[in-house]
């Protein structure tokens, strides 16, 4: 487990956690010394009749899988409670280890304090990214390409080979290959001992994927508005010339509405290959507010992949439509995460469950 005991961040994160806990009208008191074995160091919350031990683990670097790590652990461990500290703590880091009531805090600020047999409960809020990025970062869930990738784990169960899941996504080997061990760190999926991927925390993915998406800005959408209303608009894009243009399709509102029912749909989403003459074919008039179309152009190609016909309609795939949802504005997110509600009850519905055919 990679661990920092230097002079800087465990007394440095003492510091701060002593300026959270101790206070004078309650009369807590905290004292700290190093560790040995299995602690890097010993902290203690004291009060006229209760002495409480800490025990601290200190990293240089923490990340989602090292929980795994801390859980195995945990029985050896002597005392009642456990701090994690690190310069650091990702929000998906902090996550988990509040779901495994895991004490911990950053030097940025981030931390969530429990003391057992004391009322003390302490959450506070610092860098929402790294300020102390390596030199050689992983990119994760960013960038265009990865869409592919996201959609193809999210859309076919495993287990399946990451050269066959390259080819499904439109990506090189390579690449898939950086990209599984990044999102396995972040435990949102898991591989066997055979390196095959064997399970997927589709939803969480979603969700960690919208984070580094935007509707509108990453597919440089553009408002306008129905002269001659959303009704008319949809029914054309039922007409065979639409249908077969595989790039026109429906996302968003109108597109979640056939689903679930979260509230009336106020803007008609889709995706299309030249929002300036689909604007002209369907008298659209170019609006900065108050708009109830928006023409998005797609950022990469995975987007348009695995579309379904709706009332005569193409519309983009369901995981497709719950990131467009969970990265847009408005109600769009509320409609995001009731969509991944319905997705998790359902999935025999729309959840492949290999990767052949795609």
């Amino acid at each position: 487990m990679e661990k920092l005991l230097t002079r800087e961040l465990l007394p440095t994160a003492f510091a701060r956690f002593r300026d959270l806990l101790e206070d004078d009208s309650l009369d807590v008191r905290v004292d700290g010394r190093y560790g040995d074995g299995d602690r890097d160091a010993v902290w203690e919350v004291r009060t006229a009749r209760l002495t409480v031990e800490i025990t601290v683990r200190g990293f240089s670097r923490f990340t989602p899988r090292h929980v795994d790590q801390l859980i195995g652990e945990l029985s050896r461990l002597r005392s009642q409670s456990i701090l994690v500290v690190a310069p650091w703590l990702s929000p998906r880091s902090r996550q988990l280890l509040a779901e495994q009531r895991i004490n911990h805090l950053d030097l940025t600020g981030n931390g969530q304090i429990r003391v057992p047999g004391l009322p003390i409960l302490v959450h506070t809020e610092g860098a929402t990214s790294d300020p102390f990025p390596s030199e050689n970062p992983r990119r994760g869930l960013q960038g265009r390409s990865v869409n592919g990738l996201v959609r193809a784990l999210v859309d076919h169960a495993p287990p399946y080979r990451i050269t066959d899941l390259a080819r499904v996504a439109g990506v090189s080997p390579a690449y898939a290959s950086r990209t599984v061990e990044a999102l396995g760190s972040e435990r949102l999926l898991r591989r066997g001992a055979n390196r095959m991927i064997e399970e997927v925390d589709w939803s969480r993915l979603l969700r960690e994927r919208a984070r580094h998406y935007s509707l509108i800005k990453s597919n440089r959408g553009s408002g306008y508005v129905a002269r001659a209303g959303l009704d008319r608009v949809v029914r054309d894009l039922g007409s065979e010339a639409v249908r077969a243009d595989s790039q026109m399709l429906v996302t968003g509102s109108y597109a979640v509405r056939e689903i679930v029912t979260v509230a009336a749909p106020a803007q008609l989403a889709l995706y299309v290959p030249d929002p300036v003459t689909f604007a002209e074919e369907h008298q659209l008039l170019p609006a900065d507010r108050g708009a109830n179309v928006l023409l998005l152009r797609a950022a990469h190609p995975s987007q348009l992949t695995r579309a379904r016909v709706v009332r005569g309609a193409l519309h983009a795939g369901l995981s497709q439509v719950a990131l467009d949802c969970l990265s847009g504005n408005g109600r769009l997110p509320e409609e995001g995460e009731a969509l991944i509600e319905w997705m998790e009850e359902h999935t025999g519905q729309w959840r492949s469950d290999n990767l052949t055919g795609d």
